[in-house]
């Protein structure tokens, strides 16, 4: 099988969604976003699994197929979320598991915001400031949309690249 038939294509999109996937975990673990962490590491596994079946083994590359569906439901999910879309609410601690008062890093540290610090004492334990970032060039949830966004079409265009380079192999063992 040659490198024209999508095969190169396909290993190419699946490091390129690799450094994306590592790059958003990163910062799902700065803001202690458990539900994130959790199918973002799941994420990185599939895709793991779609790069070895591209180099080696054709099944992986159903399973990253199927994957691909899952994450894109996931992300359009996180959309939702975060642009507070069918009663969703970004504040709420739905990505937290309740566990922390932690929420998106972005909602602190986005391009251009300001941080306002507690007085000693009086804000959350852990050092996150009470208020959001203030006058930020770009909004926390659009800043979370747009990583979504990015996931979502490379989990479709590895859907597309792996269907077809499993029907070039359906087509070479026939």
């Amino acid at each position: 099988m040659g490198c024209c038939s999508g095969r190169c294509e396909l290993i190419f999109l699946c490091t390129f969604q690799l450094v994306t996937a590592l790059e958003r975990q990163v910062f799902d673990f700065l803001g202690y976003q458990w539900a994130p962490i959790l199918a973002t590491f799941v994420h990185i596994v599939m895709v793991i699994l779609g790069l070895f079946g591209t180099i080696q083994y054709w099944p992986h590359y159903i399973v990253y197929a199927v994957w691909a569906n899952i994450w894109v439901t996931w992300n359009v999910f996180i959309i939702c979320f975060y642009l507070e879309v069918g009663g969703l609410l970004k504040d709420s601690e739905l990505l937290t598991f309740s566990l922390s008062w932690h929420r998106s890093w972005w909602c602190e540290h986005g391009p251009g915001c300001l941080r306002e610090e507690p007085e000693a004492g009086l804000g959350p334990p852990d050092g996150q400031a009470l208020v959001p970032g203030i006058g930020c060039a770009l909004e926390h949830g659009h800043a979370e949309a747009l990583h979504s966004a990015l996931q979502i079409l490379l989990a479709l265009l590895g859907f597309v690249y792996a269907c077809h380079v499993v029907s070039v192999f359906t087509e070479e063992d026939s």
